[in-house]
């Protein structure tokens, strides 16, 4: 991933506010070196980032699929995807 990024190689703290400002407007990530090292990616925030915060009902939907598969036959469950395994639809290979 390093090689797709163009790395800045950091020379003191006040540099991070300028390298944040060119990805605010860049929209690109930048990779971050110290000594030659990659240290951190900074990435920028999408402008849907705030639509992916859950919401109340986004929660309430969650747990209120808690126990949606309590009745089902767990064994039958595991003997049906055993013979599924078992049972093939390709033709054979002839080499």
């Amino acid at each position: 991933m390093s090689e797709e990024l163009k790395p800045v190689e950091m020379l003191g703290a006040h540099d991070l506010r300028d390298i944040v400002e060119e990805v605010r407007t860049t929209g690109e990530p930048r990779l971050l070196r110290e000594a030659g090292e990659d240290v951190a990616i900074i990435m920028p925030v999408s402008k849907d980032h705030a639509k992916a915060r859950k919401t109340e009902p986004d929660y309430a939907a969650f747990r209120s699929a808690a126990g949606s598969w309590s009745d089902v036959d767990t064994d039958g469950l595991i003997a049906d995807i055993y013979a599924d395994r078992e049972r093939s639809d390709r033709p054979p290979v002839d080499l």
